[in-house]
């Protein structure tokens, strides 16, 4: 990871915000011409300057030594997706990283067994090689109970995130996943339903697998999402354990697979059509189910990473309090709740009894 200059947290706090020059200039009250200079650190980052926000970051932040995650992060950045909301994403993304590192420095985690295989040893096959990693996991193959548990055993930190500014239809944003000094990241939209996450993590998995790495030249002519995706329908359910049920398909079969194989209804029919299904009759079923496109109904049951929030809380439980902890990350408590939003235990509101 390359360092961030001192002035770069500047313009990270700018993007956290989701302002441009301008905007961000006015909520200082400073000129933006000034904000331009600071930004491309032909001026000092002054005290007074972070006195206006420390507030909101904590003065620790403007002084920390950071990070830039020039790993291969992918997303599903698009030319339609305003950059104000990749700003915004990006900025928790590279908090997360950078915190992501300093817990390392505290706490052991188990060991990497996420392994990084060359796709094109296997002739451009992720299916292929989704069942080889099937294999490599000793999943045998059936259902994965718990994808989750899984990745966590294996090393990688997942994140399920939850931002306003991301919705549960923006699928641009469903996940992400890259390297923190070797080891795994997956983050997830917590906002998505079950079957979708699963889905995703398991594409995202198959980034970290064949694509998050410097080890082998990647042309720009591959489909990584394609392949990560043709990954993800592989790895979750062979074609060759779903032989034969797709005959005589009904709503309630499709339901039921669904509920055991933990994955979509429109995933299993992209599947159907793959391997039993004509064009027509995948047409009709798709237009059948057309109806629940952006919120499927049966969602299945997935259980929440715990590995983050135990890194956490051993890491505070070593620093001391709260306080400590916090200024010992450069992170002030609102934008800590803000970034790990899910792993803050929400206090239950008390019921009234009316007699």
């Amino acid at each position: 990871m390359a360092s961030i200059l001192k002035n770069d947290t500047l313009k990270l706090a700018r993007n956290y915000f989701g302002m441009n020059q301008k905007e961000f200039a006015e909520k200082l009250k400073v000129s933006q011409a000034l904000i331009s200079n600071l930004e491309k650190s032909l001026k000092p980052l002054t005290d007074d300057i972070i006195e206006k926000i420390k507030d909101e970051f904590s003065e620790n932040f403007f002084s920390q030594v950071m990070s830039t995650p020039n790993l291969k992060v992918h997303y599903r950045a698009s030319a339609t997706v305003a950059k104000k909301y990749t700003d915004l994403f990006e900025a928790r993304l590279l908090i997360i990283s950078n915190k992501i590192e300093q817990l390392l420095e505290y706490v052991e985690i188990p060991e990497n067994k996420i392994p990084q295989m060359n796709l094109e040893e296997f002739k451009l096959n992720a299916e292929y090689l989704a069942n080889e990693v099937r294999d490599y996991f000793e999943l045998g193959r059936k259902p994965i109970e718990d994808l989750v548990k899984l990745l966590e055993k294996s090393g990688v930190i997942v994140y399920f995130f939850d931002y306003d500014f991301i919705s549960a239809q923006n699928k641009n944003f469903d996940g992400v996943s890259f390297y923190v000094k070797g080891v795994p990241v997956i983050l997830i939209n917590d906002k998505i339903q079950n079957a979708r996450k699963i889905f995703t993590l398991s594409h995202e998995l198959g980034h970290l697998i064949m694509h998050n790495h410097n080890d082998f030249f990647i042309s720009n002519e591959r489909d990584m999402e394609k392949e990560a995706n043709q990954f993800a329908s592989e790895f979750l359910a062979p074609k060759n354990a779903l032989r034969g049920e797709f005959t005589r398909l009904t709503s309630e079969k499709l339901f039921e697979l669904k509920a055991y194989w933990k994955i979509s209804v429109g995933a299993l029919l992209y599947k159907a059509k793959e391997t039993s299904l004509t064009q027509d009759q995948y047409r009709r079923w798709v237009t059948h189910f057309a109806p629940y496109r952006k919120s499927e109904p049966h969602d299945v049951a997935i259980n929440k990473p715990i590995l983050l929030k135990k890194m956490f809380q051993v890491c505070q439980e070593d620093i001391g309090s709260e306080k400590e902890f916090l200024n010992e990350f450069g992170l002030s408590k609102k934008i800590f709740e803000d970034v790990y939003s899910t792993l803050i235990e929400k206090e239950r509101t008390k019921m009234k009894i009316i007699l």
